[in-house]
Formats: structure tokens, sequence, C-alpha cells
């Protein structure tokens, strides 16, 4: 991954998303649906969309952090390629609405959960949390090390069934080694680094950083830290009668 940096993703072909040489990544299930309420009535029948992701039964994000001597945080960015979002650009109605050129969509560390993780003797989410972060970032953690941020949430529930879950995991900068990805294109490009978590808000609000689990994850951090971003203290640093009131709200 170090030393590559992406210049342009180009449509080689477009393929037959059945292809057997190249399973989908994801899958479009169609259904009739009909609601039916407590009156006993019940609504015209209606078709229904679902994406759903064969390999993965939801998806983790993690955190990555540490604090300096000066107590500020600094969490984990890594610069991935998203074709996706690049693609937008050939969309002429996207381009309308915004005329970034995705090269590069900066995110918090995040995998997808296997199947295998959740059966017995498999790595579960908190596994599969420390494998992303090795992968991607180049630090060896335990899953026992893993920090649960709050309940998981849905990515896209208008369509999708996938929910992320959140873990934040500290570690010592000077310990990272080489991120050597899963052996996927995906992997080979894209830089990670630090970022101040004020200045990290701060992207979010600006557009610098378009990412929702980014975000969330960032808030979280801080909430389950003890520190309040907006005001750059730590709880301990509050006035007691504020102090007195703060609340890590389930996390």
């Amino acid at each position: 991954m170090p030393g590559k940096k992406i210049a342009e993703i180009r449509i080689v072909e477009d393929t037959d998303p059945e292809s057997q040489n190249a399973p989908p990544f994801v899958k479009v299930e169609r259904v009739i649906l009909q609601n039916v309420y407590s009156d006993g009535s019940s609504s015209s029948p209606y078709h229904f969309d679902m994406v759903t992701l064969p390999r993965f039964a939801d998806a983790v994000a993690v955190v990555i952090y540490y604090v300096d001597s000066r107590k500020r945080i600094w969490v984990g960015i890594r610069e991935s390629i998203r074709p996706s979002i690049y693609l937008r650009k050939l969309d002429p109605y996207k381009r309308k609405l915004d005329e970034k050129e995705y090269l590069t969509y900066p995110e918090i560390v995040a995998g997808g959960i296997e199947h295998r993780d959740l059966e017995a003797g498999g790595a579960g989410i908190d596994g599969r949390a420390a494998m992303e972060v090795l992968e991607e970032a180049g630090f060896e953690v335990e899953a026992s090390q893993m920090e649960k941020l709050g309940g998981g949430v849905f990515s896209s529930p208008g369509s999708g069934k996938e929910k992320i879950h959140f873990r934040a995991v500290r570690v010592d900068p000077a310990a990272q080694r080489v991120a050597r990805g899963d052996g996927h294109p995906l992997e080979e490009a894209g830089e990670f680094s630090f970022v101040e978590i004020r200045e990290l808000l701060e992207k979010c609000h600006r557009g610098e950083i378009e990412d929702s689990k980014t975000e969330i994850g960032a808030r979280r951090l801080a909430l389950h830290l003890g520190y309040v971003p907006e005001l750059d203290l730590w709880v301990e640093e509050l006035p007691e009668n504020i102090r007195a009131n703060f609340s890590k709200l389930g996390l």
C-alpha cells in the first residue's frame, strides 16, 4: 500500500453480475410485500428491492486512536478507494449536485463481518475488528482490547439490511507496521494517518469528510472518553455543576 497513489479508476468492461468467475459482492433481492395492520386490514401488494451482501452478516467500524501528552485525542483515518463514489462523476445529475472528484475517500477503518466469524470458534465482532485494524492500518491488536461504542446503526435502511457495529481501540502510534491489505486491488493504495479529533469533526462539518460512520464513531469516542470537543475540555475540567450532569448516554 505505501508508495502507491491512485490517479484514475477506469471501467474496463461491464460484466454480468451473475458471472461465476466473479460472483457478485452485492445482490438485489426483489420481493412483493404487503403491510398487515392491527385492525386486520392490509395494504395493496408492492414491489420492494433489498440490497444484500452474500458473504457478510454485518459490518464493523473501528475508531483507532491515541491520546498524546497534551491530552489531545488523535483518530486514525484511511484514504480509501471507493469506486462507486468516484464514478458518481459519470452521472450528469449527481454532477449537478457535486462536482468533486473522489480519487480517495477518507474514513475510519471498517470491514465486513463474515459468516464464519459468527460460527462456533469464529473471531466474533471484536476479532474481525482486530483483523481489519492489522490489514488496513498496520497495528497488531487483540480482540480483548476492543472498546464497544454503543449500539449499531443501519448504513442504508431504505434498501439495505447491513448494520454497522462500532468499536474503538487505543494504540501506540510508534508500534505501527506496514499495512498489507487483504490482497484486493481496492487495498493496494490509500494512506493512513492520524487526525486530531476536533480537526476531524470540523472536516466532517465542512464536508471534507463525508462519511457518516466516521463522524458517528469520532463523536462516540469523545463521549466514551469523557471529552467535549466543542469546548475542548475533558469532563474533569468542567465546572462542578455541569460535570454532575454529564452522561455517556448509554456508552
